[in-house]
């Protein structure tokens, strides 16, 4: 949602993106090639791509066969990885292959396993884990990658504005930010850094409505301060509220309002996150939206790569 209302906006725009999924095919594929996950990265790719023909290609899950259930884009990601040795490279060209608007960079190019630390629980390992278990986090840590990717950090250092969420707090923006130098990354850039704080609670399966929004502001707080080894880090945080404006707290934050959420809905609304985001950091409508794109021999490329994983795999 994030991605595609900024995609609307006159930015320079690179999404920073988990490697902690251990689920569905995404964590099949880490298991049967030792890769990190593509789905997430596959998911960011395109919602950014004007190659439309070839985004819906890529969202295509297989229907019959020994490979039912599987996702194009992540089998074409996948061999792409074995190909070029990193799913960093392997996300760039297929970014080429959807002309995105924007760079999508995987923030490690090793698998990570998502730890938390929980009040009831202790500690649990695993992202699909952490969802069906975890409500009350204290830390965040991701095991196997020892530091980010040079391109992750260098977009971070180069920006001027780092948004975080909305989504799944502790899946997808505590698993950045715990991933190797990241935090400290992020608490040294001279960006401002903004947190985007969810519509709505996050429903666990065994802890309905557990984590709270005030949650999600501490612990992205005291990771930024884990990544300062003690030093506070100032951060915004963008809320969902019937009128604009701009409060000031206590502690220095800055709470940006805006309404941001679809009526009756409990997840943003992707138009009014624009609004939101064009009225508080001054960003303004790109003068023309690009062209949606058709590439035909995109689509034959993406067929091939994914046919070329099942076999590789064994699923044909």
């Amino acid at each position: 949602m994030l991605l595609g209302a900024l995609s609307g906006l006159a930015c320079d725009l690179a999404a920073v993106v988990s490697v902690a999924d251990d689920g569905g095919c995404s964590g099949q594929l880490r298991r049967e090639l030792g890769m990190p996950p593509p789905g997430d990265v596959r998911r960011c790719l395109s919602t950014l791509a004007r190659n439309r023909e070839a985004a819906a290609l890529v969202e295509q899950r297989i229907e019959v066969g020994p490979a039912k259930g599987r996702c194009v884009g992540n089998l074409a990601l996948a061999e792409l990885t074995v190909e070029l040795g990193t799913l960093t490279r392997a996300a760039r060209r297929m970014a080429g292959l959807l002309a995105t608007t924007g760079r999508v960079l995987p923030v490690a190019d090793v698998a990570g396993t998502l730890a938390v630390y929980d009040m009831e629980h202790g500690q649990v390992d695993g992202e699909s884990r952490i969802e069906r278990l975890s409500g009350n986090a204290v830390v965040a840590a991701v095991h196997g990658p020892e530091q980010a990717t040079d391109a992750a950090l260098e977009v971070i250092a180069d920006a001027d504005l780092l948004l975080f969420g909305p989504g799944s707090f502790v899946g997808s923006t505590l698993a950045v930010l715990a991933t190797g130098d990241v935090a400290r990354a992020v608490a040294e850039s001279s960006a401002r850094r903004v947190l985007v704080r969810n519509v709505a609670r996050e429903e666990h399966t065994n802890v309905p409505g557990a984590v709270d929004f005030d949650d999600h502001e501490r612990l992205f707080r005291d990771h930024l301060v884990i990544g300062t080894l003690g030093e506070p880090v100032p951060f915004d945080v963008l809320t969902d509220a019937p009128q604009a404006g701009t409060f000031h707290r206590a502690d220095g934050t800055r709470e940006l309002l805006f309404s941001v959420a679809s009526p009756g809905l409990r997840k943003h609304d992707g138009d009014k996150l624009r609004a939101a985001l064009a009225h508080h950091f001054d960003l303004a409508p790109r003068s023309e939206l690009p062209p949606s794109i058709h590439y035909g021999s995109a689509v034959r490329e993406i067929e091939a790569l994914a046919a070329r994983a099942l076999a590789r795999i064994g699923l044909v």
